[in-house]
């Protein structure tokens, strides 16, 4: 019976004791539990990745509307090639909204037009050759005036140059009436499908809508799949961390690791998610709107500098808050037989600190005898 209510009070103490300390210089596990831990929290960040990766291909990725139809109709004067697919390579959404049959229909007015628009290409690359040809035989023309003038013997054939340089000029004129002919039937097909390319153009804005909302709802899906992954690990591991925490249990710097990774997976669940939502064009505006203005570009600056003072700043604080607490620092003195006042070395003895006088020792309420008056349990009956 003695030696039950003798073992009880350490029994207590272990489970119940809510000013339990803990040393600053004390290790929470050696060099290899230290890298054997980061291993762990590098392998599960890498196996949540895989997982999310894996996620991502349940939903059905919508296929956006073929962006080839908006800019082979945008710019009709200068289409030169068509890149669209045939009928079987358009996507579902474009045949929802019928921008394969759309297209299609119009495809042949619209290949004349790329082959006009190719001709005529090729015959201004032909006029800028031609012209540079006439600037280059238009100085031979002057350096064999100069040298008739002068007398010397001609070595430039000035009737011959003058013929290319007619014969060069005839040629552009050819091929800019070739030109302007081509442009009268590409304008002429132009205004024969206007009617069809605005509604194709319509039909291709309601469909890139109806693309948006399928991609919203499927990032949706996406995040409500990886956080139905992510969150029931992430709460479990915050909950028995802070169940060792409060045990002070030496495992707790297991549970440490584990938080660790899975709160690093789920606020990039919740990053990427508040990322896909926020209106990203509208922050910027806002954002590039703040920058111009000199006054408020120095507010960020100083108000950045302040915000990051107080956050690292703040948590230091609290750290050292907390580490030196005067009753862990009194605690800390008394194991190294210091005074908690004044770090005076003391005896087992001394009731009173002998250099400064603070009361080290006081009577236990419950036997009477003396305890040390700054630890909550008494060291003869064991009780608080």
């Amino acid at each position: 019976m003695n030696l039950q209510n003798k073992q009880q009070p350490e029994k207590k103490v272990y489970k119940n004791s809510q000013n339990s300390y803990e040393e600053v210089s004390e290790k929470k596990t050696s060099k290899l539990g230290y890298i054997l831990l980061i291993i762990m929290v590098i392998f599960i960040i890498g196996v949540g990745e895989t997982i999310f990766s894996d996620l991502k291909k349940i939903p059905e990725k919508p296929i956006s509307p073929s962006y080839c139809i908006l800019s082979s109709v945008s710019n009709l004067e200068n289409l030169t090639y068509l890149n669209c697919p045939n009928y079987s390579g358009f996507s579902e959404i474009d045949k929802k909204f019928k921008l394969d049959a759309k297209f299609n229909s119009i495809k042949p007015q619209l290949q004349k037009i790329s082959s006009l628009n190719k001709g005529i290409r090729s015959n201004e690359k032909e006029i800028r050759n031609l012209e540079n040809d006439i600037q280059r035989l238009s100085k031979d023309y002057d350096l064999s005036l100069q040298e008739k003038m002068a007398g010397e013997n001609v070595i430039m054939d000035k009737s011959g140059i003058k013929n290319q340089i007619t014969n060069s000029r005839s040629q552009i004129s050819s091929f800019k009436n070739k030109i302007s002919s081509s442009e009268e039937q590409r304008n002429l097909i132009i205004s024969q499908i206007t009617s069809s390319v605005d509604s194709l153009e319509q039909s291709y804005n309601e469909a890139q809508d109806y693309y948006q909302t399928k991609k919203a709802w499927y990032k949706f899906k996406i995040f409500l799949l990886t956080l139905a992954f992510v969150l029931p690990f992430f709460a479990f591991s915050i909950y028995f961390y802070l169940r060792l925490k409060r045990k002070n249990s030496p495992y707790t710097i297991i549970l440490t690791a584990v938080t660790t990774a899975f709160s690093i997976l789920f606020l990039q669940v919740i990053g990427v998610f508040l990322y896909d939502i926020l209106p990203k064009e509208w922050l910027g505006r806002i954002f590039k709107f703040f920058w111009e203005l000199p006054f408020l570009r120095y507010v960020i600056y100083y108000g950045s500098v302040i915000l990051v003072i107080g956050l690292f700043g703040g948590i230091v604080y609290y750290i050292q808050k907390k580490v030196f607490d005067p009753a862990k620092v009194a605690i800390r003195r008394l194991k190294d037989n210091k005074c908690p006042g004044c770090s005076f070395v003391l005896d087992s003895h001394h009731n009173f600190c002998p250099n400064c006088g603070l009361q080290l020792k006081e009577k236990c309420e419950n036997c009477g005898n003396l305890k040390i008056r700054y630890l909550s349990h008494c060291p003869n009956c064991g009780k608080k």
